[in-house]
């Protein structure tokens, strides 16, 4: 197997906290996706205004920048050091690409901007045309995982990437998930066009619900697995603009497979940029205490605080805009910062169990949460606003009293616990399965 040097023996982490925002249960209906109450040119503004106010958080994304394995997305030996320099001059010519055509808008009379600025639009393809490859890309196994991917046939991992990120760069991702989980993943690629224009590309799926070719790939291939009969699991990872395209998949999926076979779906990602998460209710009925569960039963993101795109995204829009729909438990490494996925966030966060043994430190998994009982409060008071409720009001059947939205409870079950308690995805580690573990009973 390939050698893993946990983060601790590269650089000496200072021990981060650890917040956890319950899931939305919203039984009342009240949420919905922001492109179904707002103005797209009003959602592209906020966008705007909103990614300008954590641009002092740009630089990092990078940080630390330091590393002490090849596969690391900054790591400076190999060939990754080709791939590095290829982003940043990509980069660079691009947004003066993108600035020579903002001043041709203003400078050159009439229509002329126009041409000026396909044959400048055409330059940046030209120029992220030596980051693509083929659409999918397959995991590498090594060792035990050879053997336990035989035993895990009726199951798909998909995986789709974030921004800045080449087809080589998604192998080095599909390789390290493959090496934590002890699975084959399937890596659906997200092209990149630059920092700019990924960030542009981004605004544009948010704010008009655009469905582009990636988001159109991955729905046909996860629509596949979920329709056939021999697969009995589907678990999708997205990172960075990889939580954007997920939730846009899944929206459509919802409207044309049946909620039996969504219920073979999970759903994982770090540092997402989405603005929004759906995950219907199976029933709503406002007047009964029954537990609700939402068609696919497990949903988690991943989270450094510090870390940009998240600023931007999931964090914005869960802590923010209380009347929008996200669905899913949030982990938050609090002053964490970087944005690689396995520099940042797997390594620190799902290392080898055999790295977790010899570390000192208390690791993310072993951090009792802080709950953050303020989102969820927020919102069971939002619900009360628009129903036009006392505060204090409830509803009561067969002698019960709750919650209008329940949100609250939720957080009473997770008042001091680990991460590794109320995680689900750390227990697929090491090739194992959650449905299997009998005496260790994951928790929902």
């Amino acid at each position: 197997m390939s050698e893993f040097r946990t983060p601790s023996e590269t650089r000496r982490p200072r021990r981060h906290r650890v917040c956890y925002i319950p899931e939305q249960i919203d039984k009342t209906a009240l949420t919905s996706p922001p492109t179904t109450r707002n103005n797209p040119v009003a959602l592209m503004c906020r966008d705007v205004r909103t990614l300008t106010g954590v641009l002092p958080l740009l630089p990092n994304l990078f940080r630390p920048f330091s590393t002490g394995r090849n596969t690391d997305e900054l790591s400076l030996k190999g060939r990754n050091s080709i791939n590095l320099v290829v982003l940043v001059v990509v980069t660079v010519l691009e947004s003066l690409a993108f600035t020579l055509m903002s001043l041709s808008y203003w400078v050159l009379p009439g229509l002329l901007s126009i041409p000026v600025a396909g044959l400048l639009l055409g330059l940046v393809w030209l120029l992220c045309a030596p980051l693509r490859g083929p659409d999918i890309v397959y995991s590498s196994l090594e060792g035990d995982n050879i053997i336990n991917a035989a035993r895990r046939k009726k199951e798909r991992w998909v995986f789709v990437n974030g921004i800045l990120q080449s087809h080589y760069g998604l192998k080095q991702n599909c390789d390290r998930l493959a090496a934590i989980f002890g699975r084959p993943i399937i890596g659906i690629h997200n092209a990149t066009y630059g920092l700019v224009g990924d960030l542009l590309e981004c605004i544009i799926q948010r704010s008009f619900s655009f469905n582009t070719y990636s988001i159109r790939f991955t729905y046909d291939q996860v629509k596949a697995f979920l329709v056939d009969p021999t697969v009995h699991k589907v678990v999708l990872i997205g990172h960075s603009q990889g939580g954007i395209i997920l939730s846009m998949v899944l929206d459509l999926l919802f409207t044309d497979v049946p909620a039996e076979n969504m219920a073979k779906l999970e759903v994982y990602t770090f540092g997402s940029a989405a603005s929004h998460f759906n995950n219907p209710l199976r029933a709503i009925n406002p007047c009964s205490g029954t537990a609700r569960t939402g068609v696919i039963p497990y949903i988690e993101h991943y989270v450094n605080s510090e870390d940009l795109v998240p600023r931007w995204g999931v964090l914005y829009n869960v802590r923010t805009i209380l009347e929008n729909r996200f669905a899913g438990k949030i982990f938050i490494r609090m002053g964490a910062t970087g944005h690689m996925l396995n520099q940042h966030y797997l390594d620190f966060m799902f290392p080898p169990l055999e790295a977790q043994h010899n570390n000192e430190e208390l690791g993310f998994l072993d951090q009792v949460v802080e709950v953050d009982e303020a989102t969820p409060d927020a919102r069971d008071q939002f619900a009360h606003r628009v129903l036009n409720v006392p505060a204090r009001a409830c509803f009561a059947e067969n002698g019960r009293c709750m919650s209008i939205n329940e949100d609250m409870v939720s957080t009473v079950g997770t008042t001091f616990k680990t991460v590794r308690e109320i995680s689900r995805l750390w227990r697929y580690m090491e090739g194992n399965d959650p449905d299997d573990l009998g005496g260790r009973p994951c928790v929902n």
